[in-house]
């Protein structure tokens, strides 16, 4: 009998230490710090922004459970270089999720991908844009009832194959609020290198 009350009370007790699995259903909004490394130009700074998200299907609507869609947009632009020169990402795509435990997930993705490169100096522009699929695996666990990791790892297959990976963490303010710092890397496999650091702010739901 006591230990019924114990874990009533445990239950009704705002900020319990309770296990929970990391919520699918999701938007954010980040701040990006970007470097591009350019073979024969060297290194530029850019800063931008990234939105995006993620969503739990609803299990009566599909054959397999733990299924989610997500799309993730970045931006970033530099003008420091005598010519204004503008970087955009694009992925989107399908995933599905396995409970390793009651609070980490598995989770393994495929993806549309884009990027698109703009560049002006003085009357003269220039843009390029190319379109590929991803694939990516990743982990994602609370441990903590306050503090989420997640880290990822994606090849994507452009021309000039792509392989990006983003480890983060997050602080939940609240259920629904949350702010989190990250680490994302692109490597190709010839001439372009992009390291971004973001700061987000989430909103789960």
């Amino acid at each position: 009998m006591r230990k019924a009350v114990v874990a009533l009370a445990m239950l009704t007790l705002p900020g319990a230490v309770l296990a929970q699995s990391p919520n699918w259903n999701k938007v954010d909004a980040s701040y990006l710090d970007t470097d591009v490394g350019v073979d024969g130009v060297g290194d530029l700074s850019f800063d931008g922004f990234r939105v995006g998200g993620s969503a739990a299907i609803n299990p009566d609507l599909v054959v397999l459970d733990n299924l989610f869609v997500f799309a993730d947009f970045d931006s970033v632009s530099n003008d420091d270089s005598g010519f204004d020169l503008d970087i955009d990402f694009l992925s989107a795509g399908v995933g599905s999720y396995k409970h390793l435990t009651e609070t980490t997930d598995l989770y393994a993705t495929a993806s549309f991908e884009r990027a698109k490169f703009s560049g002006s100096v003085q009357e003269f522009s220039a843009s390029a844009s190319e379109n590929a699929w991803g694939v990516g695996i990743g982990l994602r666990s609370m441990l903590t009832p306050n503090v989420e990791v997640d880290a990822k790892l994606d090849y994507v297959a452009f021309d000039e194959e792509l392989v990006r990976f983003n480890l983060s963490a997050f602080y939940h303010v609240t259920k629904n609020f949350s702010f989190g710092l990250g680490y994302e890397t692109h490597r190709e496999t010839q001439d372009l290198d992009v390291d971004s650091l973001s700061a987000t702010v989430r909103y789960s739901f």
